[in-house]
């Protein structure tokens, strides 16, 4: 049985690194009534946007380097948003949304953990060509 591969192409890499950039975006402006948002999630969100933002311009200037850096980039916020928003307890290293908030605030870490996800295969599936 074959196994059914998606064709890998720099566009589908830099898609999926612009569409993490938006969505960290959006997941940043939307509200979330939370008791223990803290100073962590904001640094570390600007060090994963400033990554993502590095590997955007990387990428478009074709540079051997920026494959990685969106590759662990995108792993990384995924795990990250998973760690901090799906543990269920409060700690000042996590904001956790489970049984917390609404919907809402859900679309966007949900849509985040999701382009973390695709930039880590598409950034490993090109390595492999």
């Amino acid at each position: 049985m074959a196994t059914p591969s998606i064709a890998v192409t720099p566009n589908r890499l830099m898609t999926s690194v612009v569409a993490l950039l938006v969505l960290q975006v959006v997941h940043g402006a939307v509200p979330a009534n939370t008791k223990s948002e803290g100073y962590v999630g904001a640094i570390a969100g600007l060090f994963a946007l400033a990554a993502t933002i590095a590997s955007i311009v990387g990428l478009r200037r074709e540079r051997t380097w920026a494959r990685p850096l969106a590759g662990i980039t995108g792993a990384s916020v995924a795990v990250g948003f998973v760690l901090y928003h799906v543990l269920p307890f409060h700690t000042p290293l996590t904001n956790p949304y489970i049984g917390l908030v609404g919907v809402g605030p859900w679309i966007p870490v949900v849509a985040v953990v999701l382009a973390g996800l695709a930039c880590a295969y598409y950034a490993l599936a090109a390595v492999d060509r």
